[in-house]
């Protein structure tokens, strides 16, 4: 059973879900082109020329659309950001290892705090 859906499963298949998580880290949601040769290649500087030349023999040479495109840009930065917020790590530690702006850190610490309190409870009181 693979961990990636599609496209992605079958490269996992032939290279491995190291190696696939790098090339969607890379490149997921984007239309890559898959070379006829692997030598001097930037799929090659990605995922090495071993893994390379597997993939052309297994996949084939011609252009595809990676799927996965969370696993890059964006979306993962959040993503890794709330998760180590939520460690209790610090704004400057999150943005230093998302690469992301403190101010962007803080937001997304103030988004998580307005979660938490609406799923409090409130009670009635009278005054």
């Amino acid at each position: 059973m693979t961990t990636f859906p599609g496209i992605a499963g079958q490269i996992e298949e032939a290279i491995g879900v190291e190696l696939t998580t790098l090339l969607l880290r890379r490149w997921g949601g984007c239309e890559v082109s898959i070379p006829k040769h692997a030598q001097g290649t930037k799929l090659a500087e990605v995922i090495g020329m071993e893994a390379a030349e597997i993939l052309i023999r297994e996949i084939g040479h011609g252009k595809l659309v990676l799927p996965c495109a969370t696993l890059r840009g964006a979306k993962r930065r959040r993503a890794e950001a709330i998760a180590l917020l939520r460690r209790g790590m610090s704004a400057s530690q999150v943005a230093l290892a998302c690469d992301l702006h403190t101010r962007t850190v803080h937001a997304y610490r103030a988004a998580l705090t307005a979660e938490d309190n609406a799923a409090q409870l409130q009670l009635p009181f009278d005054i």
